[in-house]
Formats: C-alpha cells, structure tokens, sequence
C-alpha cells in the first residue's frame, strides 16, 4: 500500500507516489521508519535519471541485400531509448522495399546520391538524440555496443566514445584482424591516424553541430577529417573490447586508391598551415601520418598489381606497379625482382593490407 509522505520543503510526485526531496521528514498517516525513508530517498534518485536518446544512423547506397543485418543489429541494442534512421543515398537497388519490412521501428529517409558524408550529415539533422551513433549499412554491433558507449559521457570534455572494432576480409582468406587507436585520444593521436571508424563512434549531437558534421566535398578520408575537429575542442575516448565488426570487401581500383590518396593529401595540406606552424608536435604527427599513408597506398597498389597479374590483365598489372613508383620510387624499384618471382611462384594473391594500426 503506498505511503504518503510530506517533506517540509519539497515534494517529488512520481507515478502516483510523493517521493522524498531531504532527510527532513514525517508521516502524515504513521511513523515511518528512517530506513525505509532512507531507501525511498535512494529510490527517487535513481527514478530520476535521465536515458539519452541515441540517434543510429544508418547511410546506404546500393546495399539491399546487407542492410537487414545492419538494422537488426541496431533494434538488438539493449539501450533503452533508441531511434534508427536510414539515410537512402539515391540507391537504384530494392532498398526502400527491405526498409519498408521494419514499419514504425525505423525513419527511412530517401536523398538524391551525394555521397556518404551527405548521408550523414542528412541523419544528424533529422536526428532527436543527444547522441549520434553511426553504423555503415554492411557493418553490425555488438548488443552492449551504445550502453557501454552512453555511460562514458560523464564530464562535457569528452565529444566523443570509440570501441575497438574487428576487421574481416571476407574476400581475401578470410583475414582477420583488431582496430583499436587507443584509451584517450588528443589532437596530435589523431593527427597521426590514430583515428576510431565511424562504425566505432558515438558522437554527442552538440558537437556535431558545434562544428559543422562531416565535410561533403572529401569522397574519402572524412573520418579522419572529422575527428581532427572534433579533437581540437574535445577529447576522444575508447573502450578497449571488441563491440563492432567492420566487413572489409575487395581492395578498390586504380582511380579509388588516386582519390583517397588526393583526399589525404588535401586534408594534409589544409591542417599543416592551420596547426603544423603553430605547433612543433602537430607538425611531427602531420609527418608521420604522411609516411604511413604513402606505405598503405603503396602496398594497395602492390596488392592491386598483383591480382591483376593473376588474372592474365598483365597492361592493369604494369599500370599498378609503375604508380606504386610515384608513392615510394627506390622501395618499387629495390622490390621490383622480388615482387615479380613471388608473383610467379604463388598460386593466388594473398590479403591485402588494412589499416596501418590493425592487430592480427
């Protein structure tokens, strides 16, 4: 039976009950004893926690067939307050036809293709949510994923909270590997590529305004982008256990690894003039991130060539080789007589390379 409870000061009425406010005091009906009020006080704190609403954003270009592994993953969340949407960047497949099976439990919202930066940016305005949780349409989370992620917003420094992801290369052998850029990130971490995937983020929605969302004119390396700018007026902050899985497909072709390759180097220059001449630190990360980058694109290239070597395209095999000289002239022509007897005597092309900071 519930017991009405007066305080001298202040009152609290929560679901048909007067909940406690201070130590201070009486029953109205009978003596109520200090233990039990004691409890209703803790009770009334606990009833008065607030649950962020997370905003899952979910941007999809020509992925039918994927996307219910991705949804699904996102309605399993044991958070309790969640809303899904799914940014439609001007697919020609049946996407909208799958995303109509989830009913009211999702927002399908449709654009004209404009890449997946604008997708984004697209969920983040048409998001309710205090926090942002982005999720590639081929990619998948674990269930504790955005639970574990909302409880480290704790202090208003901390703008975002990765997790350590795994990596499979489902094409390539079946490779498997752990991404985690580390505990707590700062500016120069991120400058030197030690950046969460966006499959890995959870961003608060203030932020994300505050500076803009992702920038629609990069058609590669926006996250890295993204987070420099979030690092320079907040912190990032990991969790080292393993709630995401990144699917990774085949490498790309020529003009991909050229555009990536174009958007890092844009990126680089735009940030060497803002922060490199300020900051004697900002600079060697800058630099290190140059060295890192030009190795990846290097053995993309090698990885490309060689595929292209075992599927008889011998003019695509040169092509790749003689551009693998442009990133790293004396290592293409130091390896140059290795590469060509391995490419000979292996039966098929082993997997291509991730990120430069994948564990395996």
């Amino acid at each position: 039976m519930p017991i009405r409870i007066i305080c001298r000061r202040k009152s609290v009425q929560v679901k048909g009950w007067l909940w406690p406010a201070d130590n201070e005091l009486k029953a109205e009906s009978k003596r109520v004893p200090n233990v039990i009020i004691f409890l209703l006080s803790k009770i009334s704190i606990m009833t008065h926690t607030t649950v962020p609403l997370i905003s899952i954003i979910i941007p999809t270009f020509n992925r039918a067939a994927l996307l219910p592994r991705a949804i699904d993953s996102a309605l399993r969340q044991t958070h309790a307050s969640c809303e899904v949407i799914i940014v439609d960047d001007g697919s020609t497949d049946n996407t909208a036809q799958v995303a109509a099976r989830y009913g009211d439990k999702i927002r399908f919202i449709r654009q004209a293709n404009a890449g997946a930066s604008a997708a984004r940016n697209r969920g983040i305005h048409e998001a309710s949510g205090t926090l942002i949780a982005f999720l590639d349409s081929d990619d998948t989370w674990h269930s504790e994923k955005l639970a574990r992620q909302a409880a480290l917003f704790t202090t208003p420094e901390i703008g975002a909270v990765h997790c350590a992801i795994r990596v499979e290369y489902t094409d390539r052998g079946g490779t498997k590997g752990i991404y985690y850029p580390g505990d707590c990130l700062s500016l120069h971490d991120v400058l030197a590529l030690k950046i969460p995937w966006p499959t890995a983020m959870m961003v608060r929605r203030d932020v994300l305004m505050e500076i803009g969302g992702f920038d629609a004119t990069l058609v590669a390396s926006e996250d890295w982008e993204l987070c420099i700018r979030i690092a320079q007026k907040y912190i990032l902050v990991g969790i080292p256990e393993v709630l995401a899985h990144y699917q990774e497909g085949t490498p790309g072709h020529l003009s991909g690894v050229r555009s990536r390759y174009c958007m890092e180097c844009r990126i680089q220059r735009k940030y060497r003039n803002l922060l490199a001449r300020q900051c004697p630190d900002c600079r060697r990360s800058l630099n290190g991130a140059r060295k890192i980058q030009r190795d990846w694109h290097f053995a993309q290239l090698c990885d490309l060539s060689r595929q292209a070597f075992y599927a008889g395209r011998f003019s695509e095999f040169l092509r790749y080789r003689f551009t693998a000289v442009a990133f790293d002239p004396l290592r293409a022509i130091h390896e140059a007589p290795g590469v060509l007897a391995k490419n000979l005597l292996r039966r098929k092309p082993g997997p291509c390379p991730g990120s430069p900071h994948i564990k395996r």
